[in-house]
């Protein structure tokens, strides 16, 4: 999921990913995007490069690498643009001897930034917009309930807590007074909450299983109308025709 990471005096959100042995790191601003893939083994050769006294397991130099990169680390983390790419800069101590990589990351794609950030966002509207509708239901359904115990005679002890029937109209037009905070506007990258990153990673997966569900459809046809057709070329060979003769 994507995460907030302050670098300086800016916030950016940054994720990795680790697919087939191979780790992808993204930075953003909510623009443009930067990536850098990347195997344990270039993380290892980069290390030795960067700290040729330094000593490690590969995996484990990896994952304590990748934990640097939060905002609660106490590392050094710099972004030095270069060009359009950007270098991610992490300096540290490792068993106290001072330990310096770096992540050289480059803009990705248009179609990758549309299935990183674009795409995820509008699946995340039409998630809150659904579960918006739940919850108008499930309010009128309670204001039904509520109604059937005061015709059956239930009266509330304390008439403070008493409630009127839920309104969509009022509701909704009491929404559209609402300002969109200043901080927001000045730093969006804020409203990644860690609430707002949770929807995101299961928005993520939701999106990939349907993915292998559409795929997996599509390989079904496809056997289906290679079957027809190799069922359709053997009736039609000249031994088949001479057997119905």
């Amino acid at each position: 999921m994507w995460k907030q990471l302050k670098i300086q005096n800016d916030v950016f959100l940054i994720r990795n990913v680790n697919s087939n042995g191979k780790y992808t790191i993204f930075i953003s601003n909510l623009i443009k995007i930067w990536a850098e893939e990347l195997t344990i083994d270039n993380f290892y050769q980069r290390c030795k490069k960067l700290n040729p006294l330094m000593e490690g397991e590969q995996e484990t130099l990896t994952e304590w690498i990748l934990s640097l990169l939060n905002s609660d680390s106490i590392a050094n983390i710099k972004l030095m643009e270069c060009d359009d790419s950007q270098v991610l800069e992490i300096r540290s101590k490792l068993s106290g001897v001072p330990f310096v990589f770096k992540f050289y990351l480059d803009p990705v794609s248009s179609e990758m930034f549309y299935e990183e950030m674009t795409l995820p966002l509008i699946f995340m509207i039409q998630q809150l917009q659904s579960q918006k509708n739940k919850l108008f239901d499930l309010l009128k359904k309670k204001d039904v309930e509520i109604n059937e115990y005061k015709m059956e005679g239930a009266q509330l002890s304390r008439k403070n807590i008493e409630t009127a029937a839920f309104n969509i109209k009022q509701f909704e037009e009491s929404c559209s007074n609402i300002s969109i905070p200043i901080d927001i506007v000045k730093q969006p990258l804020i409203f990644f909450t860690h609430e707002i990153q949770t929807l995101y990673a299961d928005i993520l997966q939701k999106h990939e299983d349907t993915k292998a569900l559409i795929e997996s459809a599509a390989r079904e046809e496809t056997d289906t109308e290679d079957s027809g057709t190799q069922s359709a070329q053997n009736d039609s060979s000249p031994e088949k025709k001479k057997k119905t003769k």
